[in-house]
């Protein structure tokens, strides 16, 4: 029996993970192929016929996409993230937009660990070195690192993220100061510029927004000690790549671990070519269970507002 609705998933996934809507909609996942994402110019060609989007903040909600989207009633992203959504004009046309927090907290904080253990005990150069066939003889000391226990990080946005990478960073006998707009009621608080100068990784976990655009800028990169490591798993946009690079390339900051670009899926060659760097392909959230858990609260929340409900992560108010 042909459904009444028509929901499209812009990435690939597993289709057990949205039975429960396919209950009552048509659900179209993208196939991938060469193209992991759904393009953008398929997306439109089809939109006129869809009721729901389910994607992972790939989709850039914008005046020009909805356009297309005459019977559009929910977006919805399987992430935390939201700044691919232009809240006011999906508010305006009636149609909700939600997002899944929770569920990628402990996997951002746990890579964020894993990132600073790579770089401070040398891992990734000890396994080029081993690869390349090397290991003929070396002069003692040259993979000494440093023990996290030793070191310092300061975190900057004191969110849900940002709460977790505290608690395990405490575990592993690190110092913890953070810096959030607004003040927690939690021990370890101090100015920014204090956190800059005095923090050996500074881990940026802020949202993507007009305020935090390029944030990290020429003058916040100043701020670092020399041999500062920057942390970034927010949002590409969030760091301006130039300054960073030439902070890289001159010896300015130590290092980096980065997991978001501005422009992904391009990364700079210079970016690419550093020693120094730490990069992945924003996969710092994707653990299986996490990702599973996100889409599957994601096609609920389509699944109530095709229902005739509101959803249970709405972003903005639909009347």
């Amino acid at each position: 029996m042909e459904k009444a609705y028509k929901t499209i998933i812009t990435s690939t996934i597993p289709k057990e993970w949205v039975k429960k809507l396919s209950s009552i909609s048509e659900v179209i996942i993208w196939p991938g192929g060469n193209h992991f994402l759904m393009p953008r110019d398929y997306l439109i060609k089809i939109l006129p016929e869809t009721d729901a989007i389910i994607n992972t903040a790939d989709v850039k909600a914008d005046k020009e996409l909805l356009n297309h989207a005459s019977r559009l009633k929910i977006v919805a992203n399987a992430s935390i993230g939201y700044d691919n959504l232009n809240l006011k004009e999906l508010t305006t046309r009636g149609i909700w937009a939600c997002n899944t927090p929770g569920f990628f907290n402990y996997p951002v904080a746990e890579y964020i660990i894993a990132g600073m253990l790579t770089l401070s005990r040398k891992l990734g150069e000890a396994e080029r070195f081993v690869r390349q066939n090397e290991w003929n003889a070396f002069e003692p000391g040259r993979w000494d690192g440093k023990s996290l226990k030793e070191m310092s990080i300061g975190i900057v946005g004191m969110g849900a993220i940002g709460t977790e990478l505290m608690n395990l960073a405490k575990a592993f006998g690190m110092k913890v100061r953070y810096y959030d707009h607004n003040r927690q009621k939690i021990p370890g608080y101090t100015n920014l510029d204090k956190l800059l100068n005095t923090s050996d990784f500074v881990s940026i976990n802020v949202p993507l927004n007009s305020s935090t655009k390029h944030m990290v800028n020429q003058n916040f990169l100043n701020k670092l000690k020399d041999d500062a490591i920057l942390i970034n798993t927010s949002r590409g946009a969030v760091v301006e790549q130039n300054a960073l690079i030439k902070a890289l390339k001159s010896g300015q900051i130590k290092g980096a671990i980065l997991d978001v670009f501005e422009n992904e899926p391009y990364v700079p060659t210079d970016l690419r070519k550093l020693e120094n760097v730490f990069i992945t392909p924003h996969i710092a959230g994707g653990t299986k269970s996490a990702r599973k858990a996100s889409m599957e609260s994601a096609a609920f929340n389509v699944f109530c507002v095709l229902s005739g409900n509101k959803p249970i992560n709405s972003l903005n108010q639909i009347e």
